[in-house]
């Protein structure tokens, strides 16, 4: 499943900062506006499973929007982009048919996640989905070992994230621990995993993007972490 997302945004350079984040983790913007009177026209025309919605916009404002043009029966989930965070104006749009209420300037960290949560969807399935994508074969102990990997980065603090992955020292113990297997088990099967991978679609995908050697396994959860967790 790819979750479609529809976005109302005034200004168009977060607009596209947050089409560039999201598509990062294969989730589809399949429209953009940037007024309400565009919006309107958007919503009606374009199907999608969220509407990231902007409450300051020129022509109609986002909750005029909630309140006279979005049907009460619409199938999509709505997340609501405010910079100001009074309680009246959250009540009002909650009220009004909103799911959620993300303050700006946006906190990038844990957006994907949030918006995940919100549609109800696993993010442990899409990550799994997107190693796949990349070749890798669920049914090897190491494609399971990285996904293990990406979930203890995925809780770091962005400064954390940031310093270099200390393999052995740091996340090795942990999924060896988690799965009751030695250390170096981790290592020799993440790097079966990567091996495979790369024979299958890794190698086409990573050298479009100018890297032509086979990662080692630091280099492949960085590569992971900057594309779909930054």
């Amino acid at each position: 499943m790819v979750l479609k997302v529809a976005i109302v945004e005034d200004s168009r350079e977060l607009a596209v900062t947050i089409k560039a984040h999201l598509e990062k983790h294969n989730i589809q913007v399949v429209a953009m506006s940037h007024n309400g009177k565009d919006a309107l026209n958007m919503i009606q025309t374009y199907e999608f499973d969220l509407l990231l919605l902007d409450l300051i916009l020129p022509h109609i404002d986002g909750i005029t929007l909630l309140k006279d043009f979005i049907p009460n029966n619409h199938q999509y989930k709505i997340i609501c982009l405010s910079a100001f965070g009074k309680d009246s104006v959250l009540s009002e749009a909650l009220d009004s048919g909103a799911d959620y209420f993300i303050l700006k300037p946006i906190n990038f960290d844990n957006f994907v996640s949030r918006i995940y949560q919100i549609c109800n969807i696993d993010e442990h399935a899409m990550t799994q989905n997107k190693l796949e994508q990349l070749g890798f074969n669920m049914k090897h102990k190491g494609t399971r070992y990285i996904l293990d990997a990406l979930e203890i980065l995925s809780i770091r603090s962005e400064q954390t994230r940031q310093m270099k992955v200390q393999l052995t020292i740091d996340l090795y113990p942990k999924i060896a621990e988690k799965n009751n297997v030695k250390n170096a088990n981790v290592e020799r099967s993440i790097r079966h995993a990567i091996e495979k991978a790369w024979e299958s679609k890794l190698q086409q995908i990573m050298q479009k993007r100018g890297i032509v050697n086979r990662p080692t396994s630091g280099e492949l959860l960085d590569f992971l972490m900057e594309d779909y967790h930054d």
